[in-house]
């Protein structure tokens, strides 16, 4: 999911099928925005780019969603790291 403006609405790019485990990679390069996948943490899959106007630093996080009225959605992430 995506919000390209505060306060703005959300629009999604599906990524793919696929089962869990695996692995996704967010990199920025000024205000470009490029998400990747990996089944196996070494061999990455561009799943799109977006640009995205935002100052030089953010705060940044991870979120799941089950995209369903009434229904929770448990994941558990590891391995996490920012790299500058």
């Amino acid at each position: 999911l995506r919000r390209t403006s505060t306060g703005g609405s959300t629009s999604d790019k599906s990524g793919g099928s696929g089962n869990a485990p695996y692995w996704v990679r967010l990199v920025r390069s000024g205000n470009t925005f490029t998400a990747y996948k990996s089944t196996n943490g070494t061999s990455w899959t561009s799943v799109g780019s977006y640009t995205i106007s935002m100052g030089a630093n953010i705060y940044i996080g991870l979120a799941v969603t089950s995209r369903r009225d009434g229904t929770l959605n448990t994941s558990r992430f590891d391995n996490f790291s920012v790299t500058p």
